[in-house]
């Protein structure tokens, strides 16, 4: 078993639309997502899951065309943004500083239309936990959200409420997977390689 976890590529930035912001893929976010699909398509991949927000299905696709799969939508796996009329890329609103960011450094978290944190990350939680059920034997790529992958990675570290405790790139690869004691062990955290350079052309070596 193993989860390949993966954050988004780089979406549009919106603001104060009618319903849920849901932005899709910048032109750099597209490139990201293909360079991702060229990367990930060269290992052995059972199937794809992805959160159900645009900008996650968007930089899915590239991977599941090259390997003929269609990709499962699980809502659980979407962002703490999930009732917001914004989005705007983190990186600006720490720059900017804004009246957005301010509110979620502050814990007001309704106010921007965020989830509530512990109820996220239960959510979250049993979605990964269903996700096994049905394919814990399998390598599995979930394509998803930073907000998500740390509410995986903190689960798996021990904690029972969400940690914000990474700060995964566009694209970022993370992944679990059992150990020798079948306890689960995360194996990387924020592989950005795939953004710089081309993977080799060897013949994949057998999983251990």
């Amino acid at each position: 078993m193993e989860l390949i976890l993966v954050r988004h590529a780089l979406p549009e930035r919106v603001e104060n639309v009618d319903g849920v912001a849901d932005p899709g893929l910048q032109t750099v976010g597209w490139t990201q997502a293909e360079r991702l699909a060229a990367w990930l398509s060269r290992e052995q991949i059972d199937h794809i899951a992805v959160s159900p927000k645009r900008r996650a299905i968007e930089t899915a696709t590239p991977l599941a065309e090259l390997l003929g799969m269609t990709p499962e939508i699980i809502q659980g796996f979407s962002e703490i943004d999930r009732s917001s009329r914004t989005y705007i890329p983190v990186e600006e609103m720490r720059r900017e500083n804004n009246a957005h960011w301010q509110a979620i450094v502050s814990g007001d978290w309704a106010s921007v239309g965020y989830h509530d944190p512990a109820e996220f990350h239960r959510e979250v939680v049993a979605a990964r936990d269903d996700l096994l059920e049905r394919h814990g034997d399998h390598r599995v790529v979930v394509v998803a959200h930073g907000g998500t992958i740390n509410a995986i990675v903190s689960a798996y570290l021990g904690f029972e409420s969400p940690r914000f405790l990474f700060d995964f790139g566009y694209t970022s690869i993370t992944r679990a997977g059992k150990g020798y004691t079948d306890r689960v062990i995360i194996r990387s955290l924020n592989e950005m390689a795939h953004l710089h350079t081309e993977r080799d052309t060897l013949d994949p070596l057998p999983l251990l």
